[in-house]
């Protein structure tokens, strides 16, 4: 199995898969830095040349991601599909999956799926985060650790919702918004948000130049 991305979400990857039988022979990280070559991480090989990906993917074409953010997800989607790669979604045993929700997502460790969800590709839901019924997320979107969205809520495409973060029942946010940990969104919001605060508020022009968004 080839991981996508071999720093922080990518290790906590590597922990879920070694926990689902895999051992550390079967895996390879793949990181396009190049101060990562030849390098172990956690006591796996690092490749991160593309050239080393095609030679792997000649014995084994099945990877998962182990990055977070939605511009990172889609673009190594798009690089390992052309390249001959095989998506596994990450679904664990110790995630609550309702047989109603549909889609392609990960679920890490304790995650909740409810009942009628929808899923657009590839949502991330971190760990212990709750996705209740009749949500709608967009594809390649990130829902934090610990982060909730309650009933019928709509969150758009690449969005980030950080750890902890609430997003209220009915709630519809739009594309690429950023909704900072702890908040709770209580109004819709339109496209390119960036959120934080109880009740959310869009942070101000100023701010986010300062903080570098």
């Amino acid at each position: 199995m080839l991981i996508a991305g071999a720093r922080g979400h990518g290790l906590e990857v590597l922990e879920v898969l070694l926990k689902s039988g895999y051992s550390k022979n079967d895996i390879l990280f793949f990181d396009e830095d190049p101060k990562r070559k030849e390098q172990l991480r956690n006591g796996v090989r690092v490749i991160t040349d593309l050239d080393g990906v095609k030679t792997h993917f000649q014995d084994s074409n099945f990877f998962c991601l182990g990055v977070g953010n939605p511009i990172f997800r889609e673009n190594l989607l798009n690089l390992l599909v052309q390249l001959g790669g095989k998506l596994k979604p990450l679904v664990l045993d110790t995630s609550f999956i309702s047989y109603s929700s549909c889609g392609q997502f990960d679920g890490m460790p304790f995650s909740f799926i409810g009942w009628e969800t929808t899923f657009g590709k590839l949502v991330l839901v971190n760990t212990r985060a709750h996705v209740h019924h009749q949500c709608q997320v967009g594809e390649f979107s990130e829902i934090g650790p610990a982060a909730i969205l309650l009933g019928n809520c709509q969150v758009g495409k690449k969005c980030r919702i950080g750890a902890g973060a609430v997003v209220l029942p009915g709630v519809e946010i739009g594309d690429q918004v950023v909704v900072g940990a702890g908040a709770v969104v209580t109004k819709d919001f339109p496209d390119n948000q960036i959120l934080v605060r109880i009740p959310a508020a869009p942070l101000p022009k100023t701010r986010i130049m300062i903080v570098g968004f």
